[in-house]
């Protein structure tokens, strides 16, 4: 869902909000990112394209999680991750 709503405001074609991204310092910092929480990695995506970043996923090879999602194995951390998401979500689309 969250992926879904992404790509309807950034004119992304992504599947997912992945853990892992790469950009170089400077561009990155430019963006102007708020958010050190978990709306954190909705809102560089969001950003970088609008500022007309290339934007892309790539399929990696990965081993099932060990121990529990600091974010979805718990209420607390599905309620916050939620929280900073949508707020996120009304910010940048001002």
């Amino acid at each position: 869902m969250l992926a879904r709503s992404l790509n309807r405001r950034a004119g992304t074609r992504l599947r997912d909000l992945g853990p892992m991204r790469a950009a170089r310092r400077d561009a990155l910092l430019a963006l102007g990112l708020r958010d050190r929480r978990f709306g954190y990695p909705l809102e560089m995506v969001l950003h970088a394209a609008r500022a007309g970043w290339r934007i892309g996923e790539i399929d990696v090879p990965y081993r099932p999680r060990t121990g529990a999602s600091k974010v979805t194995g718990t209420l607390g951390g599905t309620v916050r991750a939620v929280r900073d998401m949508r707020r996120v979500l009304a910010e940048v689309a001002r």
